[in-house]
This record gives C-alpha cells, sequence and structure tokens, in this order.
C-alpha cells in the first residue's frame, strides 16, 4: 500500500532522500552536490502558481513517502522478463540497463562498440581524459528552465550512463539507454542521469527508454545532456512507458555547435503524471534541430510537454511537431517556446502541436509561444484540438468501413506522420509496431 504524508511543504524530506549520495572521490562533484542541494532548498517544488507549472499540479508527488531503493532490490527472473517485453535487440541495438539507479552489467550488450559507453561512476574513476569531459560537461549545460526537480537530480543522482563519442565517428547500430524502476511494497524514487558528448562530424541514434513494475507510485526523475559537436548529426528518441501508476518528470538539454543537425522524438504512453522538458540551443551558425512528439494518453493520465528552442545564433532552422490522442478523462499540455536572440538573424522556425479527443472528457491545453529580439526571420506556429473529423470518418464507413476500424484508421495516420520522421529505418519500425499496439488498446478503453 503506498504510504502518503503531508510532504507539500516539506524539502527536508527530499532533502534527506538526496543525501549519502557518491561522488567517487571528484571534489568537483561533491561541490556540484552541494550547490544542487542549496539551490534545491532555495526553489523548493514548482506549484500552479508558477507560470511554467500553472497546469500541472505535483501535489501528488509530493504527498508520496518514497524510499530509496535498496541494492539490487530487483530478482534475475523479473528482471529477465521485464528486459525482454522493452528491450530493442530485436532491432539489433547496442543496450546499457539500469535498474533503480544502478547499472547492470550482465543484461547489458555493447560487443562492437569502439566508442566509450558506460557509467558516469566509471568514467569518473579513469582518471584521464574521459574523467576529465565529465568535469567540463555534467551539470554545466545551460537550463532554459530550472526548477526544484532539477536541482534535485543533480544532487541525488546515483549513477547514469555516460557515452563519449569521438570525432568523424558513425554509429549504424542505436545506443538503447534502458531504465527500469522497480519497487516492492513502498514507492520508490530514482533520478536517473545521461551525459552525451558527441564529436565533430559524429554520426548516431539514441534512444533512451523509461519502464517499470510494482503497483506503487514510484518516481522517475530524469535528466539527460546532449552536446553535439559541429556538423555531427545525431538522433534521440525516448520512450517513456512507466506503470499506470507512475510519476515521471525528465530535463533534457541539448546545446548544438556550427552546422550540427539535432532530431528528436518523445513518445508518451505510460505514466500517471508525466512532465517532459526539453530545451534544445542552437548555439552556432547553420545548426538545424527538429523536435518530434506523440502522446497517447487515456484514463486519468496527465501529460505535460514542454519545449524550448533557443536560436542563439544565425542562420538556424528549426522545426517542430507535437501530436497528442486523449482518451477517458485524462489531460494533456505542450507549451512551446520559440526564443530568437538578439543577432540570430535569417532564423526559420515553424512549430505545431496537433490533439485529437478521442473522449468528451479528455482535456488538452496547448501554448505555442514566439518570443523575438531579431528583425529579419521567419517564425511561424499553430495548434488545433478537436474530435476525429467526422467528414473522413463518413468517407471510411461509406466505403464499407466499420465505424471502430475506421477511427482506428484515422488515430494510426495521425500518429504515423511522426514516426515516419524517424531517421533509423529499424527503429522506425519497431515505433510503428509498438504503436499500433498501443493505439489497440487505447481504443479498446474508450469502448469501455
Amino acid at each position: 500500500m503506498i504510504q502518503t504524508a503531508d510532504l507539500s511543504n516539506n524539502l527536508e524530506f527530499f532533502a534527506q532522500l538526496a543525501t549519502d549520495t557518491p561522488s567517487y572521490g571528484a571534489d568537483w562533484l561533491e561541490s556540484l552536490r552541494r550547490e544542487a542541494l542549496s539551490e534545491f532548498l532555495r526553489l523548493g517544488f514548482p506549484t500552479t502558481h508558477d507560470e511554467q507549472w500553472r497546469l500541472t499540479n505535483v501535489a501528488p508527488i509530493l504527498r508520496t513517502a518514497f524510499v530509496r531503493p535498496g541494492p539490487r532490490s530487483a530478482t534475475r527472473q523479473q528482471l529477465a522478463h521485464l528486459i525482454g517485453t522493452v528491450s530493442l535487440r530485436a532491432i539489433d541495438s547496442h543496450e546499457l540497463v539500469f535498474v533503480n539507479g544502478e547499472f547492470w552489467p550482465e543484461f547489458s550488450s555493447t560487443k562492437g562498440l569502439s566508442i566509450h559507453v558506460g557509467t558516469i561512476s566509471e568514467a569518473i574513476h579513469r582518471n584521464d581524459q574521459t574523467s576529465e569531459l565529465i568535469a567540463r560537461n555534467l551539470g554545466r549545460q545551460t537550463a532554459a528552465v530550472v526548477d526544484g526537480f532539477a536541482a534535485l537530480n543533480v544532487a541525488g543522482f546515483r549513477d547514469g550512463a555516460f557515452i563519449h563519442v569521438p570525432d568523424e565517428t558513425i554509429i549504424t547500430q542505436p545506443i538503447h539507454l534502458l531504465f527500469l524502476t522497480i519497487s516492492g511494497d513502498e514507492p520508490v524514487i530514482v533520478q536517473p542521469r545521461i551525459l552525451i558528448v558527441a564529436g565533430h562530424g559524429v554520426q548516431a541514434t539514441f534512444v533512451q527508454s523509461y519502464a517499470g513494475a510494482g503497483e506503487t507510485a514510484n518516481l522517475a526523475n530524469a535528466a539527460c545532456e546532449l552536446c553535439i559537436g559541429a556538423n555531427a548529426r545525431i538522433e534521440m528518441v525516448k520512450l517513456q512507458r512507466e506503470t499506470p501508476q507512475a510519476f515521471h518528470v525528465a530535463h533534457d538539454h541539448v546545446r548544438l555547435r556550427q552546422g550540427a543537425n539535432f532530431q528528436s522524438l518523445v513518445i508518451n504512453i505510460g505514466g500517471a503524471l508525466v512532465r517532459n522538458d526539453l530545451a534544445v540551443i542552437l548555439d552556432g551558425p547553420g545548426a538545424e534541430a527538429t523536435l518530434n512528439g506523440l502522446t497517447l494518453s487515456t484514463g486519468r493520465q496527465h501529460i505535460d510537454n514542454h519545449t524550448m528552442l533557443d536560436h542563439a545564433c544565425d542562420h538556424c532552422p528549426s522545426h517542430e511537431l507535437y501530436k497528442c490522442l486523449l482518451g477517458g478523462s485524462s489531460s494533456g499540455v505542450f507549451k512551446g517556446k520559440i526564443l530568437v536572440r538578439p543577432g540570430a538573424q535569417k532564423t526559420d522556425a515553424k512549430q505545431t502541436s496537433k490533439s485529437v479527443l478521442l473522449s468528451d472528457e479528455a482535456v488538452m491545453n496547448s501554448q505555442p509561444q514566439l518570443e523575438i529580439y531579431a528583425d529579419d526571420v521567419k517564425c511561424t506556429h499553430g495548434s488545433t484540438t478537436g474530435p476525429l473529423d467526422d467528414e473522413q470518418l463518413f468517407y471510411l464507413r461509406s466505403r464499407g468501413i466499420e465505424e471502430a476500424q475506421a477511427r482506428a484508421l484515422l488515430t494510426y495516420a495521425f500518429a504515423r506522420d511522426v514516426l515516419y520522421r524517424t531517421w533509423h529505418h529499424g527503429l522506425r519500425s519497431y515505433l510503428e509496431t509498438l504503436i499500433v499496439a498501443e493505439l489497440h488498446r487505447l481504443h479498446l478503453d474508450q469502448a469501455t
């Protein structure tokens, strides 16, 4: 049974959960943790009085009495079954598996990779250029939005994934970072951390997955930093498929150098309360970013996506398309901001949010934003929300297609538009199969 308490103002409770975290003998990390903990105590958790969190109430998280997971809290049999349902080995991916914040090498596979792929703790202990690289980048990326959750992750993460891709390296197989949260009788809090440094001219696809098991309201408070060198071509896919009771909060920060090309796809399927913050800084002339998102929600799920495209240099195009399919009494939020800084001339940015409501009780809040401080730019944004198109339904029904099948076809076409943009062909096929199964579940939920 989930233990609850009136913890809305009890920062000390969460601060205690972040103590006793290892610094692996690195003075810089110990100092970083102290600063983050102090910042967390100063900021506290966001409330609905904060503009960026006005539509997402985190009180259910604050009322839950979490515990830190114990060592090796899951059995090999539990893990083997769960990993079998969420692994990407079928598309020949490299895979790093973390369970409750702990790396499990026996379930991981990086054979054949010539780059550094491992844990943050192992990299710090190397005492060479790798550890210096971590010291220069971990926690150093400028966050577009700083809040208590982000500070708590820095103070309390126990380990994480670190990947360094040297200049001119081309990786043809996806690298899958799988984070599992597994609880017993009490809800656990885990704080996954990812740091990826990609050099000049790198080409690679990364996947970060979050899943879990257990009947309690676990919290995954995740953070990812991605530093992309000049003329690199990087794709990042995020799969959030936590348990129906789980909470998920994530902060992803991406910095692009000159001529770099970055594409992301965020897919939300699970979780009771989900918040994703994605900030991308185009920090070199000619850098390009494409942000895509797909949310499938039902029941009483609440899924909130916040994005920031920060155009800090000139001649930087960006494209953004986020789509939501909402059923039951679920609610969704999309708040996307395009910031064009002074001097970022010739910016070409387009932002689109589209949502389909599959029930009368579903609610969507969409707030695209432009903030422009340059005069030679082309920026547009748009948002649409509504039910499935009656004329399209009528057309399919007039061709002899049953109503349930017609609705399924229209929702699949709506979702596939986002999936089809995925660069890696094998990953694209995997995602299409996954979404077909999830859409089937979504339609069954609406029928009951």
